[in-house]
């Protein structure tokens, strides 16, 4: 949650890369509590068929894949773990059965941005 690892470089890159993780992670460590955001991923579990197809877009990677019994059935859908969520809409915007949307945000917020774009483009 503090940052990423890096490809192969230098030793001073390293250390530079080395220097912002522990600075990121002290800030968090300096805190004794955190405020997280209230824009995360739901999943609708009637819409998600399992296809995954959110898993890997996912830059958070806060999105599993899991089955479980249902009318005794086996039913597959994903589950967003809330703590790792960053709330991006990758997941609703690759979700091709309407699974997934973001808290506060609708898709006619989407639609508004896109025109508002367009006519730009346009005008």
């Amino acid at each position: 949650m503090c940052g990423s690892a890096r490809e192969q470089g230098s030793a001073s890159e390293s250390l530079v890369s080395g220097e912002a993780a522990a600075s990121r992670a002290a800030y968090i460590i300096a805190h004794e509590s955190m405020a997280k955001s209230p824009v995360i991923s739901h999943i609708v579990d009637e819409n998600c068929d399992g296809c995954a197809y959110c898993i890997e877009p996912c830059p958070a990677h806060a999105i599993t894949l899991i089955e479980y019994m249902k009318q005794g059935q086996i039913k597959k859908t994903v589950q967003v773990n809330d703590a790792l969520c960053r709330g991006c809409g990758m997941c609703a915007a690759t979700c091709p059965k309407q699974g997934a949307f973001v808290h506060h945000f609708k898709p006619e917020y989407l639609s508004a941005m896109v025109n508002a774009v367009l006519e730009g483009v346009v005008a």
